[in-house]
């Protein structure tokens, strides 16, 4: 659970009667605290309602000390996206008091998830850096801690990166909402060679095409739903959004296309005669890793792009299903397909092959590498398979 606390300020007040302010924020349940505090004697705890378009619900309010109330806002609970709140008491002589809070509180401010993306371009002056944040239009970023070191800016932070050694980067972003609530975000980079990148950031462009829609049913899988419309899985990932495709539900709506890709910023070249597989930025050779490929002419030679991934697959074969991390799977921790579904890259359970001619069409990778490759490619990366020799 996250939770984040208020700094003194103070975000609206009520004539003479009332200050209102939140205090906390419980990230995990989307639950704001908010503090109500009288600058008056009262004579009971003060009557609070909220208004969620139309409609008016009274919320419990209890006291924390002299003058001083609180109550629980479960963003989860309400439709709207902006709510205004009703406070009404009674002063020691027994006159009613009230006060309204307009368009007081916005769900918008509070975000359980926050997306930071770290991007590398080749300009004039060589290599240069991006960092970005979503949504960047109620948050501010304050602080970014790296190996223990803060930066305050993001052109400090920025300046840092060309010094790192290559490697992956856990960070820890700062932002803090208008109304003084703290966030805490971890996010993993990646620095190889001089580019610097979070997960699946270097994507092609693409074009949806939406074809209609389906309602998952019992005992449906994303592949067998990607045949019935004979669409590519990874395209309903894709236009889904699905951070993970075995957690499709029944009920679920999904929408049935097709996705067509461009140029991508990064691409994949297997030479099948030096079981080599290249990294490329651009033009730019990032990196080089040795891989199993397959037995004589297994691997046909051609033009790919990447058009499913899934960590820790399963693996079906002749209707066997063998779990993933058992050392006949094969699969490693990684299956990345290609666009010709009957292929893909992979990792093993069987280090001692790599660099051998020796699976049925599919590139196996150690564990290790094929994980990079995962974190720095994304769906429609461009795979090119060629024999040098020929």
């Amino acid at each position: 659970m996250l939770l984040v606390l208020l700094i003194t300020s103070i975000i609206s007040f009520s004539e003479d009667f009332f200050l209102m302010y939140p205090s906390e924020y419980d990230q995990s349940k989307n639950t704001v605290k908010i503090n109500l505090e009288s600058l008056i004697e009262l004579q009971s705890i003060p009557d609070v309602y909220i208004y969620d378009g139309g409609i008016r619900k009274k919320l419990i309010t209890s006291q924390v000390r002299e003058n001083v109330y609180s109550f629980y806002v479960n963003l989860n609970s309400y439709t709207g996206d902006v709510y205004s709140f009703l406070v009404s008491s009674t002063d020691k002589d027994g006159q009613y008091i009230s006060h309204f809070f307009n368009n007081f509180l916005a769900k918008e401010d509070f975000v359980p998830e926050i997306k930071v993306e770290i991007t590398t371009s080749i300009g004039p002056n060589g290599y240069e850096y991006y960092l970005d944040f979503y949504p960047n239009n109620t948050l501010y970023l304050i602080d970014i801690i790296i190996d223990g070191k803060e930066f305050d800016s993001k052109e400090d932070f920025l300046n840092a990166l060309k010094n790192l050694k290559e490697g992956l980067y856990r960070t820890q972003f700062i932002f803090r909402n208008r109304y003084g609530i703290y966030f805490k975000v971890d996010s993993t980079f990646l620095k190889l060679s001089e580019v610097v990148i979070t997960e699946n950031i270097l994507k092609p462009q693409q074009k949806f095409e939406i074809i209609g829609y389906h309602i998952v049913q019992k005992g449906e899988s994303l592949y067998k739903i990607a045949r019935e419309y004979n669409v590519l899985p990874g395209d309903l990932v894709n236009i889904n959004n699905l951070r993970d495709p075995s957690l499709i539900y029944p009920g679920q709506a999904l929408k049935i296309g097709k996705v067509e890709y461009y140029e991508s910023p990064i691409h994949l070249e297997i030479d099948l005669s030096k079981n080599k597989m290249y990294l490329y930025f651009h033009e730019q050779l990032l990196k080089t890793y040795v891989v199993a490929v397959g037995m004589s002419d297994y691997t046909p030679p051609g033009y790919y792009r990447i058009s499913y991934k899934e960590k820790d697959p399963a693996l079906y074969w002749y209707d066997e299903y063998i779990p993933p991390g058992s050392l006949l799977n094969g699969m490693g921790t990684r299956w990345l397909q290609l666009s010709n579904p009957q292929y893909g890259i992979h990792g093993t359970t069987k280090p001692w092959e790599i660099g051998k001619r020796i699976s049925h069409g599919c590139i196996r990778m150690f564990n290790f590498d094929v994980e990079e490759i995962d974190f720095i490619t994304s769906l429609g990366t461009e795979v090119y398979v060629y024999n040098s020799k020929n």
